[in-house]
């Protein structure tokens, strides 16, 4: 079979791979949904029988906890770019260029959202094309509307991609074909002719051109982080999450039953019990007659006693909480203070030894990514028409995953410091400072030292920068203790 060229040939091959990511293939293998919704705290209810689905529905609800969904952001939260360097000086011609675009296309979201799918479906898109003004356009592009095959030998590329979608206003489904130096668009009904929606992109058939091929610059613009064999962060983990459902709703069942505490009328020894009928042959209504209220007073027949059952003991079950947690934060690598917020004695080397197995997971997952975001930047360089030469390196920068708080940052900023490192390293590589934020850090600094001049104060010369220290407080956050 020879390789596919036109935007027809490659559309029936696209779209068969796009409907087979959404059916799920087993077990072993979840589909986009499931890990979606494992991401999002809609973890699958436990099983029950079918008469009592509906009517204990809700009450399993309450058995879902988030602790996916916080994995997920916690990662997240340490995996953010935060510049843009081209070559090694701070002033190339195009820097300029890529800052505006990136600033222009709030590029911090776009990327965001896309590692946030690199992390939940272990797949995420970058596109990079032309606006409607001419200008570079950035997005992100969801993995559940949009696939890309990866070139042979630089897999952060695409060598083909298709993006799908419904106009619900026109009853018309679109389709996009991109190929390197071309673009084409195709639409159909959105029904079929039996007035079923189409539940799947395949039957190419259906699809129409919509004009000719419109030519861009470049290849694809298409940039793909992919997590390769290690798959979804929380695939290896929905059968930890699910058992944690269900142990969450065992006790909450034992909770909910013993929330009260039962009581039963019984006969005394050699009592006959209470009678079914009074005095003239009428059946009486115990149930009624001794219904529970606030200050109801009963008066029980001779021979008649009540019966109280005992509270149970709910410590073991809230302890069972927090084994849940810890289970989950050693198999995913999570500090187990994002999922027990209560560790505010715990010792500095303990906390920053807990979080060494997140951290080292966010520089490995920088490092797939950056490929992805540097190839992004270069394609929208060439879309605004700026060459890059092949010397001038272009590098995207990122916070230190190490310190996400600002009291983690100012701390080792402090140890830094007396370590000789520079006031410029300390504020790249530990405050995670971008380039423009150093440079107007300078420009003010330069500022109060003219200012402190005038007024005949000695001022802190510009290499001898000081570092606030933050103490951390009681609620989380830090207080200005002081400089180093």
């Amino acid at each position: 079979m020879s390789e596919p060229t036109t935007p027809a040939e490659w559309l029936p091959i696209l779209s068969a791979r796009l409907d087979a990511r959404h059916a799920a293939t087993g077990l072993d293998t979840p589909s986009l949904d499931q890990l979606r919704r494992y991401a999002r705290g809609k973890v699958d209810l436990p099983e029950m029988g079918s008469n009592l689905r509906e009517s204990w529905e809700a009450f399993q609800r309450k058995s879902r906890t988030d602790f996916g969904g916080i994995a997920v952001r916690s990662l997240r939260n340490r995996i953010r770019p935060n510049g843009i360097r081209i070559g090694d000086s701070d002033d190339h011609p195009a820097l300029e260029a890529a800052r505006r675009f990136w600033r222009n296309n709030r590029a911090e979201i776009e990327v965001a959202e896309a590692v946030r799918d690199y992390l939940e479906l272990s797949i995420g898109y970058l596109l990079v094309e032309h606006d409607n003004s001419g200008g570079v356009l950035f997005r992100r592009e969801a993995p559940e509307q949009f696939l890309a095959i990866p070139d042979p030998v630089t897999s952060w590329r695409a060598r083909a991609a298709i993006k799908v979608w419904r106009d619900d206003v026109s009853g018309l489904d679109h389709c996009r074909v991109i190929l390197p130096g071309v673009v084409q668009d195709f639409t159909r009904p959105s029904k079929k002719g039996n007035g079923q929606l189409h539940l799947t992109v395949g039957d190419a058939k259906n699809w129409t051109p919509t004009g000719e091929p419109v030519e861009h610059p470049g290849g694809t613009g298409v940039s793909i982080l992919d997590r390769g064999e290690d798959g979804a962060f929380l695939a290896p983990h929905l059968d930890l999450l699910d058992r944690i459902t269900l142990g969450k709703l065992q006790r909450l069942v034992i909770v909910a039953m013993q929330a009260f505490r039962q009581r039963a009328l019984k006969p005394k020894d050699g009592a006959e019990g209470l009678p079914d009928t009074d005095g003239e042959g009428n059946s009486i209504n115990w149930a009624g007659a001794f219904s529970p209220a606030p200050g109801a007073l009963w008066e029980l027949p001779a021979g008649i006693d009540v019966w109280e059952s005992q509270t149970a003991e709910v410590q073991p079950l809230l302890e069972g909480e927090k084994s849940d947690a810890r289970d989950f934060a050693a198999a995913s690598g999570t500090p187990i203070s994002a999922l027990i917020p209560d560790g505010q004695n715990q010792s500095a080397e303990g906390a920053a030894n807990a979080k060494e197995q997140q951290i080292a997971q966010a520089r490995d997952d920088i490092e797939r990514i950056r490929p992805a975001l540097q190839g992004a930047v270069k394609h929208a360089l060439e879309v605004a028409g700026l060459a890059v030469g092949e010397a001038d390196t272009i590098e995207v920068l990122f916070a230190p995953p190490e310190h996400v708080s600002l009291s983690e940052r100012y701390a080792a900023a402090v140890q830094a410091k007396g370590a000789g490192l520079s006031a410029r390293t300390i504020k790249r590589d530990i405050l995670g400072m971008t380039p423009e934020q150093i440079e107007q850090d300078e420009a003010d600094a330069g500022a109060d030292m003219l200012a402190a001049a005038l007024m005949g104060r000695p001022a802190a010369r510009q290499d001898e920068t000081t570092v606030p220290v933050i103490e951390e407080g009681a609620d989380g956050g830090g207080t200005d203790a002081g400089a180093a």
